[in-house]
């Protein structure tokens, strides 16, 4: 009987120490992430940064898995440079250009809004840039963590998106 009233006890005050571990992890985890933000809200506002794709959907929904294949979206200061595979379908072809096939374009962005939401975490950045044969409107979408999801749309071809991450720039793009 002296044994089941010591291991009542012990369960009683193990119970509220297990749940303020809990709550403990839970407030260290949102201070995690509300750090995180900040890194990645910083890293935007200072406008040189990259987008790398790690998948890309086409509008049909297909998905495309692009570990290992090289493809960018730098931001320099206004400024875009971006080689992306496109998977899809054109409207338009592209007769006599020199485009890989891709989403390639490297200029000025125009129609810039940037939002940020800081309840969600998370960072819009929706803009135009075009090239020699198309326009492009893009909306990157930026979460706390870092990751980033990509929408494409063009005035010769289907939409597409690319889920992917940011992350610092190496160099911009003026080669600077």
């Amino acid at each position: 009987m002296r044994k089941l009233i010591i291991c009542m006890v012990l369960l009683c005050v193990s119970v509220p120490l297990e749940a303020q571990t809990k709550s403990e992890k839970k407030a260290l985890k949102r201070e995690q992430e509300r750090e995180a933000f900040l890194k990645t809200k910083t890293l935007v506002e200072g406008e040189v940064f990259t987008f790398s794709a790690d998948w890309a959907t086409t509008q049909k929904g297909r998905r495309i898995n692009l570990i290992g294949n090289p493809n960018f979206l730098r931001f320099d200061h206004g400024k875009i440079d971006a080689d992306l595979p496109y998977f899809g379908v054109a409207q338009v072809a592209g007769y006599g250009s020199s485009s890989s096939g891709g989403v390639v374009v490297k200029g000025n962005m125009y129609n810039e809004t940037k939002k940020v939401d800081e309840k969600k975490r998370r960072i819009v950045i929706s803009f135009s840039v075009k090239n020699t044969s198309e326009n492009f409107n893009m909306i990157l979408t930026v979460y706390g963590n870092g990751n980033a999801i990509l929408s494409v749309g063009s005035s010769n071809r289907n939409r597409i998106s690319y889920d992917g991450k940011i992350t610092e720039s190496s160099e911009g793009t003026n080669g600077e």
